[in-house]
């Protein structure tokens, strides 16, 4: 039996968000579903509007795990949250998997090299954000849903904390792969390059065929996250038990996620 995706809108109605949308409602393997508005995906939420705020904030969520590094949250900060007391995690490190504008030092760069270099960071990711997974599923496991996670675009940090929790829940690869490949659709780029001067926007403008693949999501580079986790940890419970998730973790996750 094929099992279809629901197709009611995921993107969550605000005038400044950036690919903020739902990734609940995916059935199971098992013929459950993920429960819808327990789960939240983003990008920099630092141009929301005072009425988007508003309106998150009425979404309940309880908690947030930022991925960024500590540069970027210090020059596109979230403060949504503050005033409604959200527990909010980020943590401090150099790793530069998942940003974008470390992948451009390359001055030999081409399209097919930029490529390359996402396949290749997609295998760094478990090993450099395994402390951000741990956060992230650590909430799940103390009922701090509803949660939102997020980095700077809500596709390659993000993308891959996605996955791995609609993995753990027992969503089929096709849908989580459809999941992720959302972003394509959803990604307002050149408004959010409109409004910044940095090296990656400034690359965007100049020389678009460059970083097109920095700005994919791209199912071969979430093939190499997962290949990575096969022959590192012989797979996702081999990865999500080396961060600490374990079988009472994922059981009470499950309850807490799953109808």
């Amino acid at each position: 039996m094929t099992v279809q995706a629901e197709h009611s809108p995921r993107l969550i109605p605000l005038q400044a968000s950036f690919n903020l949308r739902d990734f609940g409602g995916y059935p199971t393997g098992d013929g459950r579903v993920v429960k819808r508005r327990m789960l939240y995906r983003s990008g920099t939420m630092t141009l929301l509007t005072e009425a988007d705020e508003d309106h998150l904030r009425a979404l309940g969520i309880r908690s947030i795990c930022d991925f960024r590094r500590s540069n970027e949250r210090k020059a596109e900060p979230t403060r949504w949250h503050e005033p409604a007391g959200i527990a909010y995690w980020s943590r401090d490190y150099i790793e530069s998997s998942g940003v974008l504008s470390e992948i451009l030092k390359d001055e030999a760069a081409t399209p097919e090299k930029m490529r390359q270099a996402m396949t290749h960071l997609y295998r760094e990711i478990p090993a450099d954000h395994a402390p951000s997974y741990s956060a992230m599923f650590a909430q799940l496991a103390r009922g701090d849903a509803p949660l939102l996670i997020n980095c700077a675009a809500g596709k390659d940090r993000t993308g891959v904390g996605a996955a791995l929790i609609l993995t753990m829940l027992g969503v089929p690869r096709p849908l989580i792969d459809e999941d992720y490949l959302l972003t394509n659709d959803h990604a307002d780029w050149p408004m959010l390059f409109g409004r910044r001067n940095t090296k990656v926007a400034r690359v965007a403008q100049s020389a678009p065929e460059l970083i097109a693949p920095l700005l994919a999501a791209d199912t071969a580079y979430l093939d190499a996250f997962f290949d990575e986790l096969d022959a590192s940890h012989g797979g996702v419970d081999g990865y999500l038990a080396s961060i600490g998730v374990d079988a009472d973790a994922k059981r009470t996750i499950r309850a807490l996620l799953l109808d």
